[in-house]
């Protein structure tokens, strides 16, 4: 079974696989390196270039959002590993 099968969006929930979880953060990564990310946040346009390569690549209908709320899940994750 291809990875592109185990992706399911339904309305407002978005299911991410690992190697789509592992491209977002390669990209994010290029564009923070780049300057795209002069807060907190990243640019809209980030957003954008990650949902159209996730889409591309593996043939889900992925949207800005989706990428904007799994990078915040991302970070509080991240923030809770580095409590502990």
């Amino acid at each position: 079974m291809s990875s592109t099968q185990n992706v399911k969006c339904k309305g407002k929930h978005f299911t991410w696989s690992k190697p789509m979880s592992h491209m977002l953060l390669e990209i994010l990564v290029e564009e923070a390196l780049k300057g795209s990310k002069p807060s907190s946040t990243f640019k809209a346009e980030s957003f954008v270039k990650v949902a159209t390569e996730i889409s591309q690549k593996f043939n889900v209908q992925c949207e800005p959002k989706h990428v904007d709320k799994s990078s915040q899940d991302c970070e509080k994750r991240m923030g809770n590993n580095n409590q502990t």
